[in-house]
Formats: C-alpha cells, sequence, structure tokens
C-alpha cells in the first residue's frame, strides 16, 4: 500500500462531512487522491531513481492531503453527512483518469 493510499484511508475513517458543500468536498478530495495516486505510479521511478523534483512533489502532495483532511474533520461530524461525502467521493473517483 503506498503512503498515499494509507493517508486516504486514515483520512477518511477520521474525516466526517455535512452541509452544502459535501459534493464540493468530496471531490476537491477525490482530485487531490487521484493526483496522488497517478503520482504513486508515474513518478515512483523518479523518485526511486533519486530525483529531487520528483520527492519533493510526493512530500507536496502528503502535506495538501492532510491539511485537506484535517480541514474536513473540524468541519463536518454528522454520520449521515459523512455517508453522502462517502458516496460523492467514490462518484468523483470514478471520474479519475
Amino acid at each position: 500500500m503506498t503512503i498515499f493510499g494509507a493517508m486516504f484511508i486514515a483520512s477518511v475513517i477520521l474525516t466526517s462531512c455535512g452541509g452544502n458543500s459535501v459534493e464540493s468536498d468530496a471531490k476537491k478530495y477525490a482530485e487531490l487522491d487521484c493526483k496522488a495516486q497517478k503520482w504513486a505510479t508515474e513518478g515512483a521511478a523518479k523518485a526511486a531513481a533519486g530525483d529531487m523534483s520528483a520527492i519533493t512533489e510526493s512530500t507536496k502532495l502528503a502535506s495538501e492531503a492532510a491539511s485537506l483532511a484535517q480541514e474536513m474533520q473540524g468541519k463536518y461530524k454528522d454520520a449521515a453527512d459523512y455517508q453522502k461525502f462517502t458516496v460523492a467521493y467514490l462518484k468523483a473517483m470514478g471520474d479519475c483518469k
């Protein structure tokens, strides 16, 4: 499991969402997660070869994901809205290319 996958799982478990912005937050998080997944597959070889720009990008994505997860954790707490977030997230991840 990649570091991004582990971060995502942890953040989804710790995050609950609600309000009118559930779909936009889910889309925002899905876009970041999609980018992280692409990076994990495409950038891994560069990072393994010691490409510092690849390592910098990886660190940046990890930081963004952690910040977003923390923001959503504080913003949304209702279990019903968490379910809505999960459904919206999975739908948005379906568009990940």
